[in-house]
């Protein structure tokens, strides 16, 4: 049994992970956080009971037997290599690195030490991702013929990630989700991207992708909506296939109850009160180093290809739509 549990940067989803580790049960004992005032403070309101300023100095002190990373892309590769060196499973928030270098550094590490490494990709945690998958994967719509996703979000992002590029922040999610439904790598990518007056990024990415099996998936991803808009999640994905169509609309939940706890039982990804596919994709993580969860459900495989997909798309649209292809390679199961 998992008995020592940490995690790894005390920002906003580092918070998310520690609300979601405190209602399966889990208790933290470690918080790594460089940022004085932010390691105290969050260490006060979720009761950490040890805070470090960096993972040599937690290292120096003790092993703990697993760790959500939470920091922010660019120093995944430092902090997932230094844990599995030292043999700490860890849980990489996605992507599982910035570039696809570092993303193949942290896999060669894993693969060299045998710990385990779980891509935090949460959408294939989310009840309704789930049943849409598992319903493809039954043959009820038939030979898949194509996804399409579509993720709208607020101007804020441009703001609070000035430098972070739409396809690895939250195309991500996209990428990610074409692959498993498809269930094939994808091997050719073309992309455009729009800016408006102020950013330095794109606001605007459309993605066309030509899977191994032929199945074409279209990603659309914006962040155009007003600061103040009414419905941050604006996030709708279908699957096409010989025999029918289905979708997955967060717009949308059947059920919403905004109390203590907040419920919304099959659309919360991540509620700051714990709970949701984030609960779900951490009880998945515990499980899978305890051996009560053999099979991954996200391969890190997947995770090196997903950043792979995603630098692609920012090299295509960054040359007018230029046609990026990608050696195919299977992908475990």
């Amino acid at each position: 049994m998992t008995r020592s549990v940490m995690v790894v940067g005390g920002g906003a989803f580092g918070v998310r992970h520690l609300a979601a580790y405190r209602s399966l049960g889990v208790p933290v004992g470690a918080l790594v956080e460089p940022e004085a005032a932010t390691r105290n403070w969050v260490a006060a309101e979720y009761g950490v009971p040890r805070t470090y300023a960096s993972v040599a100095d937690l290292l120096a002190a003790e092993r703990p037997d697993a760790a959500s990373v939470c920091v922010p892309g660019p120093v995944h590769r430092a902090v997932a290599v230094d844990l599995l060196d030292a043999g700490v499973p860890v849980l990489v928030e996605k992507p599982l690195a910035a570039t696809a270098a570092d993303a193949a550094a942290i896999v060669a590490v894993a693969e060299r030490t045998g710990v385990l490494c779980q891509p935090g990709h949460i959408l294939r945690h989310s009840a309704p991702h789930r049943a849409l998958y598992e319903a493809v994967r039954a043959g009820r719509l038939g030979e898949v013929l194509a996804v399409s996703s579509r993720r709208d979000r607020p101007r804020t992002l441009s703001r609070l990630f000035p430098r972070e590029h739409p396809a690895l922040l939250t195309a991500v999610h996209d990428i990610d989700l074409a692959l498993w439904y498809a269930a094939a790598p994808v091997v050719e990518v073309r992309a455009v991207a729009r800016t408006r007056p102020g950013t330095e990024n794109p606001v605007l990415v459309w993605a066309e992708l030509r899977h191994a099996n032929d199945v074409v998936s279209s990603i659309r991803n914006s962040y155009l909506l007003p600061e103040n808009a009414t419905n941050h999640t604006s996030d709708l994905v279908e699957v096409y296939g010989t025999d029918g169509v289905a979708h997955v609309d967060l717009g949308h939940p059947t059920l919403l109850v905004q109390g203590e706890p907040t419920e919304a039982p099959d659309w919360l990804l991540s509620p700051a009160d714990g709970g949701g596919a984030l609960a779900a994709e951490l009880r998945h993580f515990l499980g899978q180093i305890d051996g009560t969860e053999p099979a991954a459900v996200v391969p890190l495989a997947d995770g090196l290809h997903v950043v792979r997909v995603a630098e692609a798309v920012v090299d295509s649209a960054a040359s007018g739509g230029a046609v990026r292809r990608i050696p195919p390679s299977p992908l475990p199961t």
